[in-house]
């Protein structure tokens, strides 16, 4: 059962999530981060400066992320209780895709047509964007995996899209004999 974790209890905003995320990598400094975090968000959320610098201060009052001067500049690191924190969060990663999954399918139902019309062209606005799961789970593929556990995960998501394919094809001769 979902029950409220870090993010969702307000332990830390998704803001300050995405920081704790980029200072796991190491030390950073808050341009560096802001950077980051403007050049993925483009044009959908600009992170001002106004909100990093607090977001930062917050972690680092409550024990998550330290400060030291290097050369005139501050950087962040994470704490072992940051760590901690993050920790917190990858055990609830399944349950809340599994969450997020079933309220869409369970707003879908109760959407009326006229509202589901709409939905629908944002979401195909959304995937010509490359907005989907399996997209960024590609990114999670990397040079620390073993060979063989890439090629595993590769064979789950092929095999996914294939049934997914199906559907639609199903869906789609269903739709023209009904014509």
């Amino acid at each position: 059962m979902l029950r409220a974790g870090p993010l969702a209890s307000g332990a830390v905003s998704p803001l300050q999530f995405l920081l704790l995320l980029q200072l796991n990598e190491g030390p950073k400094y808050g341009y560096e981060m802001l950077k980051f975090l403007r050049d993925e968000f483009e044009g959908v959320w600009e992170v001002r400066t106004g909100s990093l610098y607090p977001a930062l201060r917050s972690l680092e009052s409550r024990g998550f992320v330290e400060t030291a001067m290097k050369d005139e500049t501050e950087f962040y690191t994470l704490t072992p209780s940051g760590e901690d924190l993050l920790n917190s969060f990858s055990e609830r990663i399944e349950l809340r895709s599994k969450f997020t999954n079933r309220f869409f399918r369970a707003m879908f139902k109760l959407m009326p047509p006229n509202i589901r019309s709409g939905v629908l062209e944002i979401f195909r606005k959304l995937s010509e964007d490359d907005m989907d799961f399996y997209s960024a789970q590609m990114d999670l593929l990397n040079e620390s995996m073993d060979k063989e556990s890439m090629l595993e995960c590769l064979d789950e998501v092929k095999s996914i899209m294939e049934t997914r394919l199906e559907m639609i094809e199903r869906v789609r001769q269903k739709i023209e004999e009904g014509s």
